[in-house]
């Protein structure tokens, strides 16, 4: 066997593994959404990715992130401390430090059904953040009757966006202990409506736990 059989027999091997990696690459199941660390050696791949602005953040470290993940990327303001776009950044959402998971939450409930509503990749940039800065905010009523306690839900939730603000997108998920009625779902949709501006868009999400006298609401907005 000469020195270049040899060659030709391992450069043939390390195509063939090559091969293997980028099949099992292929194959593996990406993530639906994923909160991305700046200290990681790589990053797993994800349709939605997340990053808390506090943790540390810069240009290098985004367009790293963005070239190994490729997707549509929000950033997580939780202090004052701001990060420029750097033409990587698709959204910016204000929210407290103790809400990040909740934050994520409401885009799995919302988009888990993205397929039957038709919202694409404009319409999750838009309400969280594109073009204007979002904000989240959330509520939580227990203890009251089912007829009561959804109407108070989204009027406590609506009230804590500041009067002469009008609702221009909006991702709101629902979750409570049991599958909402029509009317229940009717009296949500009409307090949403009377925030909104003409041409607006909300999302609905809605999620049943095993929680008794429970009913939670977290939104994602842009208002002005």
């Amino acid at each position: 066997m000469t020195v270049d059989s040899i060659f030709k027999d391992k450069q043939t091997i390390k195509n063939d593994i090559n091969e293997e990696h980028n099949d099992e690459l292929q194959t593996k199941p990406v993530a639906f959404t994923t909160l991305y660390k700046p200290q990681a050696d790589s990053y797993r791949l994800s349709e939605v990715g997340f990053i808390v602005i506090e943790d540390g953040w810069d240009e290098q470290s985004l367009l790293n992130l963005q070239q190994q993940v490729g997707c549509t990327l929000f950033a997580l303001q939780t202090t004052d401390k701001k990060i420029d776009r750097f033409e990587v950044i698709d959204g910016i959402i204000i929210c407290k430090a103790d809400e990040v998971r909740q934050v994520i939450t409401v885009f799995e409930s919302v988009l888990s059904d993205r397929d039957k509503v038709g919202i694409d990749v404009n319409d999750i940039k838009r309400s969280c953040g594109a073009e204007k800065t979002a904000k989240f905010i959330q509520n939580t009523v227990t203890g009251q009757p089912d007829s009561e306690q959804i109407k108070s839900t989204v009027h406590h939730l609506l009230n804590q966006i500041p009067e002469g603000l009008s609702i221009e997108y909006m991702m709101l998920d629902i979750e409570s202990d049991h599958k909402l009625s029509l009317d229940e779902f009717f009296s949500i949709t009409t307090a949403v409506e009377s925030r909104t501006v003409d041409g607006s868009e909300v999302f609905y999400g809605n999620r049943v736990i095993d929680k008794a006298d429970h009913c939670w609401m977290g939104t994602i907005y842009v208002a002005g």
